[in-house]
């Protein structure tokens, strides 16, 4: 394979099928059933010491556990996996040890030497480790066939990978596969103060071909959407603790920056700035965890991607990428999203406190100090967005769980700024579980707004809300109180699932440490699919379709809508849907019929070296940007790829188009964003980078190189800049507007 070009190798497999490397339809056999006692681990003290080195030759693992029953969940359900795998658990007073033999034709293994959590693609092999045993929370330890790491939150609500644990791993190619070693600290899991522990465990392969098999040892249920619930008893650990250690975060901070304040004027270099920050982290032997931060760097490395916003009269979202608002995240999470962290947009300083109140109460604070407080101003048909002053901001959270994966909670959020106003909200809110696959979902909150009077700088527009408009946006010091409730029930099943919804917001809602982008109004949804599983070549058949209405506090529809579709899973990892959507709506007073859309989505990895997607629609829709609002004919596709031609090198290009016409056919606007990251991984700890990114409808282009070395997910050291380019009426010369030269350090000291 080194000597074939990137091109003939990928012919090469699609011409000659070596990806398949699975059974034929006739050679499937049902996994043989296991009751639930034989569903028990239990581990012994290692005899010896255990080297992480993806050699599996150490005297530890000479008593350990064996396991080598799986069984393949998705896309044959409850059937012998196509590869056999081994697992071998043990543990010391320090480390619980999990290693994997993996067997599989070396030749075809697909994995990457890339960044940390960059591995979702690939071979890999993993742990679930509930250390409480009641399926409130859990942490998945993943690790690929080049022993790159990858981990997440699991929780029922779904997994969040930006959760970052720190656990020692290798890994190493062999004749017959791959084999992993991994040893996870005790120190860095939460574990209630006993002298023996009953765990929850599982143990995952992802095993991607030109279908993505994955299997586990304790066999998973797709009619149970609780994956905690189905993980197995694991006892043997004694004696062991991870309380009683401080844990200390210095860093430090450099950079310069420079601007342009006109595209004829001087590019103008500021001061050299340097920073220095301290987190500190203490964690109690029952539990608890208290952490705070001064003067944190929270600043990201690289940008959040463009979003096509020409034609969006509602505030965007982003993700938060920030690893302090890890620890218990899960709990902050809501139908109604009040807590959004970015909302602590720049902090002087924040802390934050975790625990349990006997078994089944969970309880989360988190406080802090910010400097530049960001305001979104929802109302009925647009967000306005603004940046504030200072603030303090405190987040209390309670949740209870009951039964099996069902709870019921409390949230209180406040946030005070200099000067005058405040934001604040309380919210109850509630899970059920019952009958395996069914849940109903609930929350209520309540909001109080004090606005400031006049003190920021931007004005706010002329817009009114509430009771026969009484209220304006602009910040006058005004006082009201809002209401927001959701109410769901939902089906999550292997063939059949659906949902039935309700939410609302009153016009005087608001949530100022959430994301609220909307409010006065009231909607309800219903959404079903069914999914059949054929085989031969199918993996997976799902038809699906959704409709709903929005009112207004005041009675009006504002929007009625239908929709369905097709997608089809296939080989080479291809999948293929086809959706249309018809609705009405009533917008800036104007209502506006046939508004149609037809969607088409196509996505393949054929082979490790390259996937690639594309999507696409058209229909009749509305302008919304114009100072009449009209109906237009809009068109958008997006493209994207990424292509490995090394084991080391990842090129990820992509590209959103849109344009909207006016009925008549003159063009109202049309644009893109174009954008690339490349990198490159030299070992498992240093890393470089390139982003470039050009906006059409800005005219700038942005380039953003970055050189990094990671020891863990908190010992970082990097070097790197971004540069800010736009066009001239030259199209051959381009003027740089901004550029921001910047150096961080920072090491987790661990005691």
């Amino acid at each position: 394979m080194p000597k074939i070009t990137f091109a003939v190798a990928i012919a090469t497999a699609l011409q000659q099928g070596v990806i398949a490397q699975e059974p034929a339809a006739d050679t499937v056999r049902m996994a043989a059933p296991r009751n639930d006692a034989a569903l028990a681990l239990s581990v012994h003290h290692a005899p010896g010491e255990i080297r992480i080195d993806g050699v599996l030759d150490d005297a530890g693992w000479a008593n350990a556990t064996r396991v080598e029953s799986w069984t393949e969940f998705s896309p044959r359900k409850g059937v012998e996996p196509p590869v056999r795998t081994e697992a071998l658990l043990t543990y010391d007073e320090d480390h619980l040890y999990v290693a994997f033999r993996a067997f599989t034709d070396p030749r075809t293994i697909r994995a990457m030497l890339r960044q940390r959590d960059e591995i979702w693609e690939d071979d890999l092999v993993g742990v679930l480790i509930d250390t409480y045993g009641d399926a409130a929370s859990g942490v998945l330890l993943l690790v690929n066939a080049r022993g790159v790491q990858g981990d997440a939150l699991f929780t029922p609500q779904g997994d969040d990978d930006s959760y970052d644990l720190i656990f020692e791993s290798r890994a190493r190619l062999t004749d017959t596969g791959y084999d992993v070693e991994i040893a996870v600290p005790f120190r860095s899991l939460r574990m209630p103060s006993r002298d023996v522990h009953t765990w929850r465990i599982n143990l995952y392969r992802r095993h991607p071909r030109s279908s993505v098999h994955e299997m586990t040892w304790a066999p998973l249920d797709e009619d149970n959407p609780c994956i905690l619930c189905q993980s197995a008893p694991l006892t043997g650990i004694r004696s062991i603790t991870s309380g009683g250690r401080l844990e200390l975060l210095p860093a430090v901070v450099a950079a310069q920056a420079g601007s342009r304040e006109s595209p004829n004027g001087h590019f103008r270099e500021g001061r050299p700035n340097v920073a220095a920050g301290l987190g500190v982290k203490y964690t109690l032997e029952n539990g608890w965890a208290a952490e705070a931060t001064l003067h944190p760097d929270f600043s990201q490395v690289e940008s959040d991607a463009a979003q096509v916003d020409v034609n969006t009269t509602f505030a965007l979202f982003f993700p938060e990428r920030r690893p302090f608002f890890q620890e218990g995240s899960d709990l902050f999470e809501t139908p109604v999203d009040i807590v959004h962290t970015r909302s602590i947009n720049d902090p002087l300083a924040a802390a934050k406190l975790t625990g349990r109140i006997g078994p089944d109460t969970r309880v989360a604070y988190l406080g802090a100090r910010d400097s530049h407080s960001p305001f979104i101003v929802p109302l009925e048909e647009r967000s306005l967005v603004l940046q504030g002053g200072r603030s303090i901001s405190n987040i209390v959270r309670l949740r209870h769980g009951f039964m099996e994966d069902s709870h019921a909670g409390l949230l209180v959020t406040d946030r005070r700024l200099d000067g005058g106003g405040s934001g604040s909200n309380i919210s109850v809110d509630g899970s059920l579980r019952f009958a395996k696959s069914y849940r109903v979902r609930a929350q209520l909150t309540a909001s109080r707004t004090v606005e400031p009077d006049d003190t920021l700088p931007a004005p706010l527009g002329t817009d009114t809300f509430g009771r026969d408009e009484t209220h304006t946006a602009a910040f006058d010091g005004e006082r009201f109180a809002g209401r927001s409730a959701f109410l769901s029930l939902s089906r999550s099943a292997r063939v059949w699932s659906f949902n039935l919804g309700y939410t609302d917001a009153t016009p005087t809602y608001r949530a100022d440490n959430g994301f609220q982008s909307r409010n006065d109004f009231r909607r309800a949804n219903a959404s079903t699919s069914v999914s059949l599983y054929p085989g031969n070549g199918i993996d997976r058949i799902t038809g699906f379709t959704s409709g709903g209405a929005v009112w207004n506090f005041g009675g009006v529809r504002k929007e009625q809508w239908a929709s369905g579709g097709l997608s089809l899973a296939l080989p080479r990892q291809t999948h293929v849907e086809l959706s249309g959507s018809v609705s009405r709506e009533r917008f800036r007073g104007v209502e506006f019929d046939g508004i149609r859309r037809l969607n088409l989505y196509v996505s393949t990895s054929p082979v490790a070296e390259l996937s690639f997607g594309a999507s696409g629609g058209a229909g009749r829709s509305i302008a919304r940007n114009l100072a009449t609002p009209a109906p237009g004919s809009s068109r958008d596709v997006s493209v994207w790829g990424s292509v490995k031609p090394v084991p080391r090198l990842v090129i990820e290009p992509s590209w959103n188009w849109t344009r909207l016409d006016a009925l008549d056919g003159a063009n109202i606007f049309e644009g893109y964003v174009l954008r690339a990251r490349t990198s490159y991984q030299f070992t498992h700890e240093l890393f470089a980078r390139v982003v470039t990114q050009y906006n059409d409808f800005s005219n700038r282009f942005d380039f953003e190189p970055l050189l990094m070395y990671r020891i863990n997910p908190f010992s970082i050291f990097y070097v790197g800049s971004t540069h800010g380019f736009i066009e001239t009426e030259d199209p051959t010369r381009i003027i740089a507007t901004e550029r921001q030269v910047f150096l961080k350090v920072q090491y987790l000291f661990r005691m």
